[in-house]
This record gives structure tokens, sequence and C-alpha cells, in this order.
């Protein structure tokens, strides 16, 4: 201070002009000199600041079909309307969210008639989730207490510790109704196979009532009644299971209809028919085992092929007349070819084709023609000597998986008689079983594959395999391995590769109308590399012919759509894009099968209301008490604000207007200097 007023007291043009000038400049000088260096300490300053945060009222509304078919209008009205008063009363004191649920959860207002399952635990375990770190004040819950999706929300995991506020709605009165409730069958049949068709009757209220289920098939739009069974109610509360046992002769999705005749008195009969799709498919493999000559491998392959309803097997020998090679999608040759046998005109057949074979070499093998017939393996030796050789799992092996107990277990196994000779792996081959002679592990195949030329080729080196079907039996009376091994390697070898350039595929063959259809393209160009460059059109078609069209969506390297969802029926769908001067189209089907479960009972379940409040410290209210709300939380003193302080700390740099300040200061000094004759 003393320096900066110095400056100015000797100064003898500023002291003469005015007395009072010189303590001013050097005061201003002072203060702004001492504002920079207190500015240089980089000084901090604290400040503390609070907030309030307001409870969260959540209103959880059940907008599912069962609320609307069983609850009047009136009183629907009345609950929206006090809802509405409610939530302007308590909207300055209260955060209010807002909630719609059914099968799912939405902020929006959704159609309550395409609502047609109830999932009450999963609201509750979204709130749970999804406020557990908020001031949550309280629930409103309203529904009708039906659930047919997800859990008891009596049993949910909920870390919930605000008060649930049920509004009971709907009615529990058990009126007098006859359904289908639920229908039991295989989702894909073979053509010409016999499948059952279970489905259960439930009445209630219905004691000494007679009627009758039916099963229908549906051809262009007309019903074919394929059966019918009466029956009588002999009590109010009345269920029993029919079965209908049918033929699958005719290739498609195919509807049936299940239905029970009206009762009087009933309240609804929406509920009294159910309409299902079964895929009837027409793929079934055929497969031929041609063996040189009668052998207990032929039986225990045979069973395990027969095993999986994808396949059909021929047994045949090599001395019969034989059909056709080209009727068959897999060929096993066992012992074959042989010096008895050379069948050298169904090789030739099986290598123009490329059709897929099995080789199983044994000691009846003419290992020349052998080695000139496929490119798996090469086996040299000239003798007719055979090995008795357990099998190794090769770890590295990546065509197909085996299950975890498979490894452990096969090397346990009793030997096969593997042939005598060196052996040499073709180009490309994939080893999945070597030979281990005595206590010596070799290199030497015993279960091989190769595809050269897209050509599918498997040799077995050694026969016996029904020595492991038996054996494995008696160990553990089963065949899980040797069925898994054989199993996987016809599947592996019969398998036909897509080589379509375009294709489209819907993500299921069967939705329910409360799914949405989701559509997936791909499209190769000729290195067989995914690509998305041109545009992809796809139309669907329902039954009456209407046409539903589509851009499909580029996702990443392939094409993407969500359809949206779509009524009960058939539709077929077609899809095109041009690429490389070429028109590339592809095309399918689906089905779309009703859902009715919010019809199946349609008498609201109060009680599972009543447990869940008095487990979260809540009330159950009527309609007409839903006015209660406003005392209910309004005055609960454990409903209230929560207040959080947080402390804040800023550098005094940041704060501009004190620099502001200090050039202010400097730049007046200057200008009263310079106004009296300083410099």
């Amino acid at each position: 201070m003393l320096y900066a007023l110095s400056l100015y007291i000797n100064d003898k043009r500023i002291k003469e002009n005015k007395g009072w000038l010189p303590p001013i400049l050097g005061i201003l000088r002072f203060t702004s000199v001492l504002g920079v260096l207190f500015l240089l300490l980089s000084p901090l300053l604290r400040t503390f600041i609070t907030e309030t945060e307001k409870p969260q009222i959540i209103i959880a509304k059940d907008i599912s079909s069962s609320v609307v078919n069983s609850s009047s209008k009136e009183s629907l009205d009345n609950v929206n309307k006090t809802l509405s008063e409610f939530k302007n009363i308590m909207s300055e004191r209260f955060d209010i969210v807002e909630l719609d649920f059914g099968e799912n959860i939405s902020f929006s207002k959704s159609d309550s008639i395409n609502i047609q399952s109830t999932n009450l635990s999963k609201p509750l375990e979204y709130i749970s989730d999804a406020y557990e770190d908020h001031n949550l004040g309280a629930i409103v819950f309203l529904t009708d207490g039906i659930y047919n999706g997800g859990k008891n929300p009596i049993y949910a995991d909920l870390q919930i510790t605000a008060p649930i506020y049920s509004v009971a709605l709907g009615d529990t009165t058990r009126r007098t109704d006859l359904l289908v409730k639920n229908v039991l069958h295989n989702r894909i049949i073979y053509l010409n196979d016999k499948f059952l068709i279970e489905t259960d009757i439930q009445a209630y209220n219905s004691a000494g009532s007679k009627s009758a289920v039916s099963l229908y098939k549906v051809e262009n739009g007309k019903q074919i009644k394929l059966g019918s069974q009466p029956f009588s109610i002999d009590k109010n509360n009345y269920f029993k299971s029919f079965q209908f046992e049918i033929d699958a002769n005719q290739v498609g999705n195919v509807k049936y209809v299940i239905s029970v005749n009206r009762i009087s008195n009933e309240i609804s009969s929406s509920n009294n028919s159910r309409n299902i799709y079964v895929e009837v498919l027409d793929a079934r493999q055929k497969i031929l085992l041609l063996s040189d000559a009668p052998h207990p491998d032929i039986k225990a392959i045979k069973t395990i092929i027969n095993s999986n309803k994808n396949y059909e097997v021929d047994v045949a020998y090599a001395k019969d007349a034989l059909s056709s090679i080209k009727n068959y999608d897999l060929v096993i040759l066992h012992n074959l070819p042989s010096e008895k046998h050379s069948i050298t005109t169904q090789l030739d057949e099986i290598n123009k084709n490329k059709k897929p074979v099995f080789f199983i070499v044994g000691g009846n093998t003419d290992m020349r023609k052998f080695n000139n017939t496929q490119n798996v393996v090469n086996i040299s030796g000239g003798t007719k000597s055979t090995n008795n050789v357990t099998p190794i799992i090769n770890k590295e092996f990546s065509l197909f998986t085996l299950g975890n107990n498979v490894s452990a277990k096969i090397e346990s196994f009793v030997p096969l008689k593997a042939p005598f000779g060196d052996y040499k792996l073709g180009d490309g081959t994939k080893v999945l079983l070597s030979q281990k002679i005595g206590s010596v592990e070799t290199q030497y195949p015993l279960l091989a594959y190769s595809d050269i030329n897209n050509h599918k080729q498997t040799v077995l080196c050694g026969e016996g395999l029904w020595r492991w079907k038996l054996i494995e039996y008696l160990d553990t009376e089963d065949n899980i391995v040797s069925k898994e091994i054989i199993s996987k390697t016809i599947q592996y070898i019969s398998q036909k590769d897509d080589k379509r350039q375009y294709r489209v595929f819907t993500n299921k063959n069967n939705y329910k109308e409360n799914e949405a259809v989701l559509v997936d393209a791909q499209l190769y160009n000729e290195n067989y590399e995914l690509v998305n460059t041109p545009e992809a059109k796809l139309t669907i078609t329902n039954k009456e012919g209407e046409n539903f069209d589509y851009t499909l969506s580029k996702t990443n390297n392939y094409y993407f759509i969500d359809a949206g969802r779509f009524p009960e029926g058939n539709y077929t769908f077609k899809s095109s894009t041009s690429f490389n001067s070429k028109n590339l189209k592809s095309d399918g089907k689906f089905s779309v099968q009703s859902i009715i479960k919010e019809q199946y009972d349609l008498t609201a379940k109060h009680d599972i209301l009543h447990q869940l409040s008095d487990k979260f410290g809540g009330e159950v209210l009527y309609p007409s008490e839903i006015n209660k709300l406003n005392t209910l939380i309004g005055d609960n003193a454990a409903i209230k604000p929560i207040m959080y302080q947080k402390a804040e700390t800023k550098p005094l740099l940041d704060w501009r207007w004190i620099l502001g300040g200090i050039l202010l200061l400097l730049f007046i000094e200057w200008f009263l200097r310079r106004y009296f004759g300083g410099y």
C-alpha cells in the first residue's frame, strides 16, 4: 500500500492539481495489483447447493382386453376421470409417472383390444429396477388381477419399499362359460405320419349341460370335419382332455380348428374355438444302406438312423438288383467296393452326381478300388490283416461339435477291426477319430471327412460298430455316444448347402398375433461375400390375395425389416433385388396363430391384489373408492420430498467478472492520471 501511494504523493504535477488525487490513485493501483497477485495463487471457492427431489407416484394401468371385457364402460370412465383429477391435484407435490401394461410395458396409449395377454410381474419388476435409486413415494396399480404370462407377482423378486395401492378392476363373479382351454400338438409333422392333437376343455357353472368337442381341417376356406367327441358336464368346475389322431396328408402350413358346441347362458362364445397351424413337411431324406453281405453293423446303423424322423433308410445288398442312386440323398457303403462286388455303376453314379457317401471299410473291402473311388484317405499295404483299434478324439476337429461326455466315454469302447497298412490323408481331410493300436496312439485316421468340389465323403476305417452299441448299452442302458457320433456324421454329410445368391428368411415359421414378423435377407457376390448395395423389395401376401409392400433396410452387410404384426392366417412372401445385371428372387411362407388368453377366464383375481398390497404396505381400493387415493397418499407422512446438499468447488479464475473488475480499476487509474496531467 505504501509503495502504491509513494508513486503518486511525490508526483508534483498531480499533487499541485488536486490534493485528494494521489491517495485515490494509490488505492486503485494497490487494489488492482493485489487482485492480480491473489489470482496468481489459484484460489478455490467452495459453495453448497441444496436440491429437493419430489416423491414419485407411478400409475400402472392394465389395458389388456380382459379388463375391457369384464368391466362396464361407466366404471372405467369413472376410474379415468378420477385419476385425471388425482393427477391435477397431486402434480404440484409429486412427480406423476404413468405407464400402461398388458403383455408388455408402454408409455403411450395403446389399443387394449389388441392386448391379448397380461403379465402382472413385468411392470412391477420394471419399477423395481428403474426406480431403485429414486424417491419412489407410491405405486397405484390398476388391474383385474388376471395374468396369463410371466410369474405370479407375489413371488417376483421386487426391491420396492413404497406402498402399492391396488385398484381392483373387473368382476369376480364366476359366470357360465365353456372354453377350449389349451391345445397341445407337434409344430412340425412329416407327410403321411400320424400325429395327435390334444385339447383341454374347461367349463364353469355349467353342471348338467352337454356339448361336444370337434376337430376341423381348413382347406380353401372350408372346414372339413375330422372327428367329434360328445361329453356331459357333471360339475360346475369341469375339466377334461380329449385326443384326436389324424393323418398328415397335406404338405404346407395346415390349419386346424378345435371347437366346442355352445351351451345355454354362456357368457361368451369367443373362447369356444381355437385355431392351430401344423407345418407338414415332405423333406424326409432317403438313405441307402448298401452292404457287401449281411453284417451286425447293418442293424445297428439302421436302428440309429431310424431314431431320427428326418431320415428314411433302405437296406440293400450288392447282389440285389439296385434302384437308381438318384433316388437317395445319402449312400452308406459297408465293405464296398469288394472283390466280389465292385459296384462300378453305382460308384460312377455317386461321383457323377456328387452324392454324399459314407464308406465303412472292413475285411471284404477292395482297397485298390476303394482308394481310386474316394479322396478322403489312401490305405496301402496289400494284406488282408486287421488291427484292433480303439478311438481317440481329435480335440481340434471343428466340422461339428460333440457332447462333453463323448470324449471321456468313447476311448473306453471295445476295438474296431481296421485294415493293416499305411494311411495317407487326402487334401482337405478332417479327422474326428484317430486309431489307438494297443497302447500306441497313432496319427492313422479312424473316422475322417472330406468335402472336395462340393462332394462330401466320409470314411470309417473299421467295422464292428455293433460292438460299440452293444457294450455301451450294457454299461449305461443307453447308446448316447455311439448314436451321437453316427447321427452327427450322417447329419453333416447329408446336409445340403444353400448356394443361392439371394436368400430371404423369416425368423420363425409360426407366429402368434402378438409377435412381430421379422425378415432378414442375405445377398452374396461372386466371391460369396455378403453385400447389400442394391435396394431390395419385399411383398407379403395374405390368404385373400392382399399385398403388403416393403423396402428392406440395410444393416451391416445384410438386409432386415420388422414387418410388424399380422392377423391370424397363412401368408406368403416374395422378395427381389437386382445385382450385377441379375434379377434375383427368393420366397417363403409363414403363418400367424390367434391367441385368446384373455378369453380363457374373465373372473377377476382380487385375492392377488390383496396379497400384493398387504405385502408392500398399501391398500386395495375398488373403482367407487378410488377418490380415497388423495387422502391415502397425500396424508402419508412417509411420502415426503428428499433434500440433497452438495458442495461445488470452483477456481476463482473461472469467474471472469473478477478479472473484469481488476481491468476496470486499472482503466480508472489510467484515466484519472491522464486527465489530471500524469503520464
